[in-house]
């Protein structure tokens, strides 16, 4: 009887990571993309099969950052040994989603990577909000993604309008698109951006629709969703670990949890304001902070409107954060290296 191999181009085995994995092969692994992840295990799909994975040793003792560990829609290279199996290193990374750590961690979270297309979902109702949607687009920006902005719950506002061309006006360079579940083109619109072996994700607050996107884009209900509440009008969240979901339309999408908040692990400060470094090549002074400079082709925007405040706002708040982020960075660096180093130093000693 052949042996049932499953097809990983259609998990979004391309060109690209074949070749990486190819250096690798030589040792017995095989290549694997994480599909999902719980607290002790890891799933992954390889040409045989699906399987829960553990991390080697190697990878544990080695990992100093949470960024280190394999992250869902990583492409990883895997040993098999009979009923058991074992994630032994991570293929580089085409991309990712991150975030800072929350609280005072000077940490990088990985929420998905090797993505295509990232959606932004944010509601028309209570859970509306410009300045927590500029830094999705941030995140977004900074990771050198595409993406897209899911205005949801369209038929539950009575100015969808107003806000749609508010968010346009805010995101200029972007596809901003007011939906509703309940409407049978959001389905087409969906399937327009994720296409076979697009892989996508979709970020945005607790609430806000993300599962029942997915729901709609495959056409069934993979991903139990929450009823609305009649006090607060918004659903309930119910994602608790990232998964990578492949549809039936060949596509991939990615669910993740509801994020209270969201910190820009890049230090980018102009990513996802695009608006604001163009109009900063007509300032009179090159490192203008458009606060107080004079000939400030910024500050002149947002007087004369074409500019929202909050914008202009949300980017100095982001620049001060980015400036903060990059020297906690560097001083955490340093105990990092150390560590690594110490941590290097027992290896070679042991082998000795």
């Amino acid at each position: 009887m052949e042996e049932f191999k499953t097809d990983l181009v259609k998990w979004g085995f391309d060109s690209h990571f074949r070749e990486l994995a190819l250096k690798e092969s030589d040792s017995g692994l095989i290549p694997a993309r994480v599909i999902g992840h719980n607290r002790h295990f890891y799933d992954v799909v390889c040409e045989k099969g699906f399987f829960s994975a553990k991390t080697s040793g190697s990878i544990r003792y080695n990992s100093v950052l949470k960024s280190d560990l394999p992250a869902v829609g990583d492409w990883v290279m895997i040993s098999l040994r009979r009923d058991k199996s074992y994630i032994c290193s991570i293929l580089p990374r085409k991309n990712c989603i991150s975030r800072r750590c929350s609280g005072n961690v000077i940490d990088e979270q990985v929420l998905s990577s090797n993505i295509d297309i990232v959606f932004i979902v944010m509601s028309m109702d209570e859970n509306f909000n410009l300045k927590r949607l500029q830094r999705y687009i941030s995140v977004a920006a900074s990771s050198k993604i595409k993406s897209v902005i899911l205005l949801t719950k369209s038929d539950l506002c009575d100015k969808s309008s107003e806000l749609l061309e508010e968010v346009k006006k805010a995101a200029p360079d972007k596809d901003v698109f007011a939906i509703s579940s309940f409407d049978e083109s959001t389905e087409e619109l969906l399937k327009s951006f994720v296409k076979p072996g697009t892989s996508a994700v979709f970020i945005g607050s607790s609430g806000v629709g993300k599962s029942t996107l997915i729901n709609t884009l495959s056409g069934s209900a993979i991903r139990v969703t929450g009823e609305i509440s009649s006090a607060v009008r918004k659903g309930r969240h119910t994602t608790s670990a990232r998964e990578l979901i492949l549809l039936a339309s060949g596509g991939m999408v990615i669910d993740t949890p509801g994020m209270r908040e969201i910190q820009n692990w890049q230090e980018e400060d102009a990513s996802g304001f695009e608006i604001i470094r163009e109009l900063s090549q007509q300032c009179r002074f090159a490192d203008c902070r458009h606060k107080t400079e004079p000939g400030c082709a910024v500050k002149e925007a947002v007087e004369n409107g074409t500019l929202p405040a909050e914008t202009l706002e949300m980017w100095q708040k982001q620049l001060e954060e980015s400036e903060e982020l990059k020297q906690k960075k560097a001083a955490s660096l340093k105990i990092l290296e150390t560590r690594r180093s110490k941590r290097k130093k027992n290896k070679d000693q042991n082998i000795d």
